[in-house]
């Protein structure tokens, strides 16, 4: 809750909040709490996903397709 992160931040002297980029609620409550006491927070983005199989026809797709997989 806010009122659990506000707490925590104080009583530990948390100057710095960096948190992942989950996309989530689940740690919003860390966020609102670092906002209202004014500690800078840094946001680690997610990685760029790899890039997934390129077909350049519908044959070439089919044949993907058709293989066997790990």
């Amino acid at each position: 809750t806010l009122a659990r992160e506000l707490a925590l931040l104080r009583s530990h002297r948390i100057d710095v909040l960096v948190s992942r980029n989950a996309g989530g609620e689940a740690t919003y409550a860390k966020i609102a709490a670092a906002r209202e006491t004014g500690i800078p927070v840094v946001m680690i983005s997610r990685p760029a996903p790899p890039p997934g199989p390129l077909a350049q026809t519908a044959a070439e797709a089919l044949d993907w397709i058709a293989r066997p997989k790990p």
